[in-house]
């Protein structure tokens, strides 16, 4: 009796392990696919963008005067506008992916440093492809604070935003206290991202699209990368004290 007692045992073992294993690709596929539709969502949120936004659209030229008023009432917003206008550029952040990466290179992370610099180069270049499949003109109410040559439509800015911030929030936070600082991160985003129509150098839906753009790719690349973030305790670059970094 007993070996046949130990044989059911380890029968039932082996099906309890089976059974867990199918439940967990059962929840990696509801995950893979609920992330991938909400991928697809986005970029259908900003090919509406490429299709109705512009000169054409009376939103889009109601919020550009909009911004014209607001400008020519106080400074601030030009103030406000310009300093947006550099701290969301290619150069700060690219710039804070570069210096990410050098980060995590000298925490021997070589493989999630050419990672994030990937996702962030790559989401670029995709931006600037788009830009020249549209061809969309900027907005031509009045002068812009800043001079530009590049087109409009999607917005650079709001896009490079919504790659990195996110990103180096979700690489570098520690795995308890992710979900305020993406937040901080999509914030900062939106605000850089506004601000460009304020200014007057975006259309609103070129903004929108931005965002829309530079969320999918992030949802999409992501977790090419988070399989590489270490699950053990190391230093927590934003906190300055040691934690974990593990999964969301």
């Amino acid at each position: 009796a007993g070996p046949a007692i130990l044989g059911e045992a380890a029968f039932v073992h082996h099906l309890a392990i089976a059974s867990n294993g199918k439940t967990s690709f059962k929840i990696k596929m509801n995950a893979y696919f609920s992330r991938m539709t909400l991928v697809v969502l986005l970029i259908a949120v900003a090919i509406t963008c490429g299709l109705v936004g512009g000169l054409g659209n009376s939103v889009d030229v109601a919020l550009i005067r909009d911004g014209i008023s607001a400008r020519a009432s106080s400074p601030l917003p030009t103030e406000a506008g310009l300093f947006l206008n550099y701290a969301g550029g290619v150069v700060a952040t690219i710039g804070l992916g570069l210096i990410a990466a050098i980060l995590l290179w000298r925490r021997d992370q070589p493989r999630l440093a050419i990672t994030i610099v990937a996702i962030a180069l790559v989401g670029r270049l995709l931006v600037e492809a788009v830009k020249l499949s549209v061809r969309r003109a900027r907005p031509a109410l009045d002068a812009h604070p800043v001079t530009l040559h590049s087109l409009s439509f999607p917005s650079g800015h709001a896009a490079n935003s919504m790659i990195v911030f996110p990103l180096l929030a979700l690489v570098f936070a520690p795995s308890g206290h992710r979900v305020p600082w993406v937040a901080l991160g999509v914030f900062t985003s939106l605000i850089i991202g506004a601000s460009r129509s304020l200014i007057g150098v975006h259309w609103p839906s070129d903004v929108v699209a931005g965002w829309a753009i530079g969320a999918a790719w992030l949802i999409a690349t992501w977790p090419l990368a988070a399989r590489l973030v270490p699950v053990e305790s190391q230093h927590d670059v934003v906190g300055g004290h040691r934690s974990a970094v593990g999964e969301v």
